[in-house]
């Protein structure tokens, strides 16, 4: 019962941390990012995970980055790992991370 309950509370954190879309479900295209269930330009967060989407109740334990954007770009923060972006460089919630701020598509910081 005690691993049932705690099971359920990392997966409410990891929710919680992701808030948003998966890449997966994201299409990108001349700079601009689309929702490829509807195909309108993409405004709200979004993450992506080493497991490509969510992967089980740790389905945040690992990720490549995460991001806000706007009318289909970024704007807002832009979280990835301090080595960089890429397949082989990834953080866990509660690791510091590089933020890069973007406004309107163009990095600000």
């Amino acid at each position: 019962m005690l691993g049932a309950s705690y099971l359920t509370l990392v997966n409410y954190q990891c929710k919680q941390y992701l808030q948003g879309v998966s890449d997966s479900e994201l299409q990108f295209k001349d700079g601009i990012t689309f929702l490829k269930s509807t195909g309108n330009p993409y405004t709200g967060r979004a993450y992506s995970t080493v497991c490509g989407g969510e992967c089980g109740f740790m389905s945040c334990a690992l990720l490549h980055w995460r991001a806000e954007y706007q009318d289909g770009k970024l704007h807002g923060k832009f979280d990835a790992p301090i080595s960089g972006v890429g397949d082989k460089h990834w953080f866990s919630p509660g690791d510091k991370t590089e933020t890069h701020i973007y406004k309107n598509g163009i990095r600000v910081n």
